[in-house]
């Protein structure tokens, strides 16, 4: 009789992993890699570098030896070598950061995440805007809604007098930052009263950032600076509305807790419309989601909190974390370690 599935994930993306872990009820573990502790705190030298991949590959192969886990799933192809070196098969869940940043650049990285697309036993994607260039390296690869917890929602006071907006994207890559500033703009005519916070941090190039940023003083906005994860909800949970990303057609775990919480949320969710899913979100076009946020203003606190709890009974539907689980437990039914 073929045991039941229990997964160890290798690294946590967007919180992805620990909300599959969470929904195991003490099933599942999630392995944080020390090099990624490393990344994250930016002090990584390269003979820490170095001793973090050994003690890594060391932990692994204790874990997969200790046969107590059916399936090893990582999380982001940089990590599968670590797994291929503690001796272990892996599936791979895909991301928008390898799978759209990092294969398209030059050297390492770019054939560390080739390598592990072509040694994973399943593949998975997070968003389904990833589906179509998964598939050019896997034809089999899958999308897995991504997880998403919905937080007790309390009902929101009328305590402000003008809307206050939160910019739910670092200034990274495959944003639509272009967009979302012509969307400030649009917005600024709108609801004139708005207030608003964005982030200025991210990989875009320096004095691209520094463009951006100030075209949104300009335009009255208050430069937030990086948050711990508790503090950026409570900001976005005392926010009329949120803007997400523009350009790629898929909501990202930032855009699905904006959701959780019930804050009317401006994103372009295309990709997941063409697989046949209805997210509820604001309509991206810069001019119709300015219509449409100072609609929803004038319309009054009822009406937003009804437009929130459509959006968290689709998160119900879709992105609950036992959903996504199960789903990934069929992925890897009958291919274990």
């Amino acid at each position: 009789m073929e045991r039941r599935v229990r997964i160890l994930h290798v690294n946590d993306v967007g919180s992805v992993g620990d909300l599959l872990v969470r929904a195991s009820c003490g099933r599942d573990v999630l392995y944080q890699p020390a090099v990624r502790h490393g990344f994250l705190r930016g002090r990584l030298s390269l003979p820490a570098f170095v001793w973090g991949r050994v003690a890594d590959v060391s932990h692994l192969r204790r874990h997969v030896r200790s046969g107590e886990f059916t399936n090893v799933h990582v999380h982001y192809g940089l990590f599968a070598h670590l797994v291929e070196l503690a001796g272990a098969e892996y599936s791979l869940h895909l991301h928008g950061g390898d799978l759209l940043l990092d294969l398209q650049r030059a050297g390492l990285r770019r054939l560390l995440t080739r390598r592990a697309i072509a040694g994973a036993t399943r593949v998975a994607v997070a968003t389904p805007d990833l589906l179509e260039p998964a598939r050019r390296y896997r034809p089999d690869a899958v999308y897995i809604p991504n997880p998403m917890d919905l937080p007790a929602v309390s009902p929101r006071a009328p305590v402000r007098q003008q809307p206050h907006l939160v910019m739910l994207s670092k200034m990274d890559y495959l944003k639509g930052w272009e967009q979302q500033v012509r969307l400030m703009e649009a917005l600024r005519r709108t609801l004139p009263d708005m207030t608003f916070g964005f982030f200025g941090h991210g990989q875009l190039p320096a004095e691209l950032r520094a463009r951006f940023t100030a075209r949104l003083v300009e335009l009255g906005g208050t430069l937030t600076p990086p948050l711990p994860r508790a503090d950026f909800h409570s900001r976005l949970a005392a926010a009329d509305f949120a803007v997400g990303q523009l350009e790629v057609g898929s909501l990202g775990m930032s855009e699905l807790e904006a959701l959780a919480l019930g804050v009317p949320t401006v994103a372009d969710a295309r990709a997941h419309v063409a697989a046949g899913y209805a997210p509820v979100v604001v309509p991206p076009a810069p001019a119709d989601a300015a219509v449409a946020l100072r609609e929803l203003w004038e319309a009054g606190p009822a009406a937003r909190a009804r437009w929130g709890e459509d959006a968290r009974a689709y998160l119900r539907r879709v992105h609950a974390p036992e959903r996504s689980l199960q789903a990934l437990q069929d992925l890897l039914a009958g291919h274990n370690c």
